[in-house]
């Protein structure tokens, strides 16, 4: 799959303009650029291509009216959707919810940007599968989800993907400056220096928004559809090889003076977690790598490299030589 395929194959076309996907400026809308994903988009696409502003207010994606008035005044030429309900807790709480916002919403822009030959990336999730895999996942392996969120999900990418020229995107653990996560819960710890604990019995592969950002605009100028796994190389990892990760690298930038312990956590300690989590989901990114012309990063070169501009937007670190900040 030659990542300059697009170059001589595909042109996207809407009701009012026609123009190849190559073309160095493309009008790009994207969804939930409050959340981590979406607003990674905004920014890293920026200075590539036209971002698109959604009408005001924003649209509801549980109110098919909603989205319907939003839609009926936009023009672009790719629909990028990583906006969903994505604690597992919230989507067991209220399923009818979830899949009208997982599910529905994108299955109705899938419609509407398919009818105007408007390219769709939709974001989805390794929380397809049910962590039985023994091995890393590739976009063949059948999805047996085991919460609301993961169904909810699938049931969206089904329906995106029932129109042959849209692209199905799965992350997985993701991080990033434009919103906190797990990752920076661990790095907030060990600054504050309390006891740092993380699940040691769950495996997955990682997903930076930078190098996310990267690969979509890459796939922008290829015509790639179905699914892709899109996360970082590497060997499988737990949210306790993740916080080592971030406590060692802290330690070597100096913010903090010793490596501290991270507790060995198993996942059915964790009382807050009331929805069933599959144990393991480490996807094989292979199918990912040949669009984009290299393999994704590491994720411990991903991660480190995020907590070294996250310790450097903080000021000089703390020194052992110096014995402070």
């Amino acid at each position: 799959m030659p990542a300059s395929a697009c170059r001589t194959s595909t042109r996207w076309t809407n009701s009012s303009a026609s123009r190849d996907c190559s073309d160095p400026l493309m009008r790009v809308a994207i969804t939930g650029t409050s959340g981590r994903v979406g607003a990674a988009l905004a920014r890293h696409l920026a200075g590539a291509h036209e971002i698109i502003p959604l009408p005001r207010p924003r649209p509801d994606l549980a109110d098919p009216a909603s989205i319907d008035a939003a839609l009926a005044s936009l023009e672009c030429d790719v629909w990028i959707h990583p906006a969903a309900i994505t604690s597992l807790e919230a989507c067991e709480d209220d399923p009818a919810l979830a899949m009208r916002v997982n599910a529905e919403a994108p299955a109705r822009i899938a419609a509407w940007c398919a009818d105007r030959g408007v390219r769709m990336i939709h974001i989805s999730t390794d929380y397809v599968f049910d962590g039985a895999a023994t091995g890393r996942i590739d976009e063949s392996a059948p999805a047996f989800p085991v919460n609301v969120y993961g169904r909810s999900k699938l049931a969206g990418e089904r329906a995106v993907l029932a129109h042959p020229r849209h692209l199905v995107l799965r992350v997985s653990w993701v991080f990033g400056p434009e919103k906190p996560s797990f990752v920076d819960a661990v790095f907030d710890a060990a600054m504050a220096g309390r006891p740092l604990a993380a699940v040691a019995d769950k495996w997955s592969l990682p997903t930076s928004t930078a190098d996310l950002s990267a690969w979509i605009l890459r796939l922008l100028e290829t015509d790639a559809c179905g699914a892709l796994h899109a996360c970082q190389s590497g060997e499988p990892a737990s949210w306790h090889d993740m916080a080592r990760c971030v406590v060692d690298e802290m330690a070597a930038c100096g913010w903090i003076a010793a490596v501290p312990e991270v507790r060995r956590e198993s996942l059915e300690t964790m009382e807050a977690f009331r929805a069933q989590r599959p144990r393991f989901t480490a996807m094989d990114p292979a199918r990912l790598s040949a669009w984009i012309g290299e393999s994704p990063r590491d994720w411990r070169v991903a991660l480190r490299e995020f907590v070294r501009a996250k310790s450097e937007a903080r000021g000089s670190g703390f020194t052992a030589a110096a014995g402070g900040p």
